[in-house]
């Protein structure tokens, strides 16, 4: 019942981060106007703002004016709600769950808004910098005692952006241009405040294995070219959120050396003596 239930507050949010998401980088409130058809600009009754239901009933049509509504808007609401219920199994109904449901909504409006915009609002990754040191006392993912936990946030905070700093600076350097956007920077200390110096690196490690492979066959398929900048948020935020469900670093790096020890046993080694 309780998963039911976060998984509803999903995607009601799920709602307001489509608001979110379209308002923010036109520079518009996301409070008024109330929500209304971009098209007709007619103000959306409440029946019709029902989170991924409305959609559905109304065929996935303006109302009034029969305009259609892009099948992102329920995307958004849909995945907002495993999200959260996402953090609902991983940490319960607890003190824990509300704070990482927020770093979940901030990461998912981050995610569309950088995509398609390149920019990431500041407000979500101050917010982010904030909630996270102050809700780090409870944060038992940062360490045993309060005054641990604490630490961890801040060294977290510190790490996030500052190793993102180091590689804009560098990167402005080498290359004479910017490497690496102020967003992402702030994000990614928004992100160490919740997840502390290991989860942060970890994630940003992640984030750039994944932006290779993907730039890799954007170009290879001719999608962009190899000078053209891409959006670096989705993959932070991807990194991100698979920190919080892989073990430490530690385990995981052992884990590869196991993997490659047993491959260079079994074939490389093999092969050499058979060849002998």
């Amino acid at each position: 019942m309780e998963g039911i239930l976060v998984f509803l507050l999903g995607l009601i949010l799920g709602s307001f981060a489509n608001v979110c998401i379209y308002r923010m980088p036109r520079n518009m409130s996301v409070v008024k106007p109330a929500s209304h058809c971009t098209n007709c600009n007619n103000f959306i009754k409440w029946y019709d703002n029902i989170p991924v239901l409305s959609y559905i009933i109304l065929r996935g049509k303006c109302r009034n004016c029969g305009s259609k509504i892009s099948f992102i808007y329920p995307s958004i609401e849909f995945v907002c709600g495993l999200l959260f219920l996402s953090m609902f199994f991983l940490f319960g109904f607890s003190y824990m769950l509300f704070p990482f449901c927020l770093l979940m909504f901030s990461l998912l409006v981050i995610t569309a808004i950088d995509f398609e915009f390149q920019i990431i609002p500041d407000e979500f990754s101050f917010m982010l910098m904030i909630v996270g040191v102050v809700t780090s006392f409870f944060n038992f993912m940062l360490g045993d005692t309060i005054s641990q936990r604490i630490i961890s946030s801040f060294i977290g905070l510190l790490a996030g952006g500052g190793s993102l700093f180091i590689v804009a600076v560098i990167g402005k350097w080498l290359f004479k241009k910017d490497a690496m956007g102020g967003g992402d920077i702030k994000l990614m200390a928004g992100v160490g405040a919740f997840v502390g110096w290991e989860k942060v690196l970890f994630a940003i490690f992640i984030a750039s294995l994944a932006g290779s492979i993907v730039g890799i066959f954007l170009i290879l398929f001719k999608k962009i070219i190899k000078k053209q900048e891409i959006a670096f948020g989705p993959y932070l935020a991807l990194g991100s959120y698979a920190v919080l469900f892989l073990p430490s670093p530690n385990v995981v790096i052992n884990y590869l050396m196991m993997l490659e020890e047993n491959f260079l046993v079994k074939y490389v080694f093999t092969n050499i003596q058979n060849l002998g």
